[in-house]
């Protein structure tokens, strides 16, 4: 999923075939969140990442709690 917004980081969720996110942020941060069937999180300044495994489907939620914008991701593909 790609979410962009003006004066918004970009925020990047990809899967691999290993079940990793890779999130990675405009302002060149690049956060790698592993799932090992427990539920991982991870913040950041007015952005939120919740990452979620479930049966090595993995879905990850990206709250943009300034402007009230929240992304679903499926590692399956679907969003």
């Amino acid at each position: 999923a790609v979410v962009s917004f003006t004066g918004v980081a970009v925020a990047v969720v990809s899967f691999t075939s290993i079940g990793v996110a890779v999130v990675s942020f405009s302002d060149g941060s690049v956060t790698v969140v592993s799932f090992s069937g427990v539920p991982v999180a991870v913040s950041f300044s007015r952005i939120s990442v919740v990452a979620v495994s479930f049966n090595d489907i993995a879905v990850v939620v990206v709250s943009f709690a300034s402007i009230g914008v929240a992304v679903v991701s499926f590692s399956d593909g679907s969003v």
